[in-house]
């Protein structure tokens, strides 16, 4: 049985290098696809805070609690990252993985990763993605 293609609203940097929805020259809301569309959905799991949807308390990652809060592991921080990136849905693999803390100004960030999808071995590059307390 063939999965789904993936789909979902695409999201760029905006003027202040915050991802923001976007329209298409025509006027449409821009959907990414296939791969990007994993890479999207890897971002905002990475990007959400374990108890931030009010939805869904348990959605997110425990930044604070495990990582933040806490003298930096990064074993730990690693292996917290690797976890939600592998239960994203069209995740098949991390082929590379980098991240970097800086305690002074409480920021983890996520300098590079190349995630596997399942679209005929096409992997995603995500890059710079700060995790900020």
């Amino acid at each position: 049985m063939s999965t789904p293609p993936h789909y979902t609203i695409s999201m760029r940097p905006n003027e202040h290098d915050i991802q923001d929805l976007f329209v298409e020259k025509d006027g449409n809301l821009a959907i990414a696809k296939g791969p990007e569309a994993v890479a999207h959905h890897v971002r905002w799991r990475l990007m959400t805070f374990e108890r931030e949807w009010f939805l869904d308390a348990r959605a997110g990652v425990r930044w604070l609690d495990d990582i933040m809060g806490h003298r930096f592991n990064p074993t730990l921080a690693e292996a917290m990252i690797k976890n939600e990136v592998l239960d994203t849905p069209g995740v098949t693999g991390i082929n590379a993985l980098s991240i970097s803390h800086d305690k002074g100004r409480r920021d983890l960030m996520i300098r590079g990763m190349d995630v596997a999808t399942e679209y005929d071995d096409q992997s995603v590059w995500i890059a710079n993605l700060g995790i900020m307390t």
